[in-house]
């Protein structure tokens, strides 16, 4: 009887209840979905990533890549104005070349006076021992010839020849000594002369060691690109000066990549080091495999905060590093673990 009196609030009555229990499905379902999204752990993407930087000040006379370029280790991307560093390179060789003539020099009169003070050393000690063997004879006569004068048996005249031969041996060994001090002398000169030559060769040793430095610089004046990549940036342009350590490129290495996760301390027991895990990015068709190969043990910050009213505690994060190497993947992107994480 109420249903057909009251048609119309029967109608509305039952609109009202199904809108509702649909709502209230909708909601348990949405509370479901953000219940199982707030397990999921996401993380982003990074890759091994340089500035490539001029170690010279100078003028960029070419610049040979752009952005998007690959390049291979080694490869030239950029050179620096090198006029003047050639000049100094012209410079040091010439100093070189002079410092080395000097130094030839002074070893030739280094072993011309070796040779000759030896020589004259030598002849004088053989003058000597034979000034030497003289004295020995003269003064042996010369004793005797005193023995035989003073008991009358020779003559005055025979005895003062010996006296005078004996003397003559005294004075010629005397010569004979000095000689020898003075060949000996010479030899100084000698290793002055050598001291002279060292010092030739230190310089140019010092004038070698410029000229590689100067070479070193004139190799820096080719930027070339460390290791093989993609150039993700350019900084200048040609004809642009750069100051020493200013970037002009740079070069990322497509397959050294890595995922970084913020795992709470909670949850921290479930990933170890070398753990093989898979990730699946926000395309759920992308799919990589890692191995974790860091778990920082400092910790990040309280990404939970708790509240008064439920009276927990902060929840600190650790990030643990995932390598990836995957050439599927870009630095930027976003990954969650799928399987591994237990």
């Amino acid at each position: 009887m109420l249903l057909n009196r009251y048609p119309a609030l029967f109608k509305h009555s039952v609109v009202s209840s199904l809108l509702v229990v649909m709502f209230a499905m909708l909601l348990g379902g949405c509370n479901k979905q953000e219940a199982a999204t707030a397990q999921e752990i996401w993380g982003r993407v990074d890759a091994k990533e340089v500035d490539i930087n001029s170690k010279i000040p100078g003028r960029v006379v070419k610049l040979l890549v752009k952005e998007g370029d690959q390049v291979a280790a080694g490869q030239v991307i950029a050179k620096i104005d090198n006029r003047d560093i050639t000049a100094k390179a012209n410079q040091a060789k010439a100093a070189i070349d002079a410092i080395a003539s000097q130094t030839n020099q002074a070893a030739t009169a280094t072993s011309l006076s070796d040779q000759t003070g030896q020589a004259a050393l030598d002849a004088a000690n053989a003058q000597l021992t034979k000034a030497a063997s003289d004295l020995a004879l003269a003064e042996s006569d010369y004793n005797r010839f005193t023995k035989l004068a003073n008991s009358g048996s020779i003559s005055r005249q025979l005895f003062e020849n010996y006296e005078a031969r004996y003397k003559a041996a005294q004075s010629g060994y005397a010569l004979a000594q000095s000689q020898v001090a003075k060949a000996q002398a010479g030899l100084l000169q000698t290793t002055m002369s050598r001291s002279n030559e060292d010092a030739a060769k230190s310089k140019l040793a010092q004038a070698q060691a410029a000229l590689q430095e100067v070479e070193v610089a004139m190799d820096e004046t080719e930027i070339k690109a460390p290791f093989a990549g993609i150039v993700t940036a350019k900084y200048v342009e040609e004809g642009a000066m750069v100051s020493s350590g200013m970037p002009l490129v740079a070069v990322q290495a497509p397959n050294e990549n890595w995922v970084n996760l913020k795992v709470k301390e909670t949850e921290l027991s479930k990933y170890q080091l070398n753990q093989s895990l898979q990730l699946e990015g926000r395309d759920s068709k992308l799919k990589v495999d890692g191995i974790i190969v860091d778990i920082s043990k400092k910790p990040e910050f309280a990404t939970y905060r708790a509240t008064n009213e439920r009276g927990d505690n902060d929840i600190i994060t650790f990030n643990v590093k995932i390598q990836l190497n995957s050439d599927k993947v870009r630095p930027g992107m976003r990954f969650k673990v799928i399987n591994g994480g237990n």
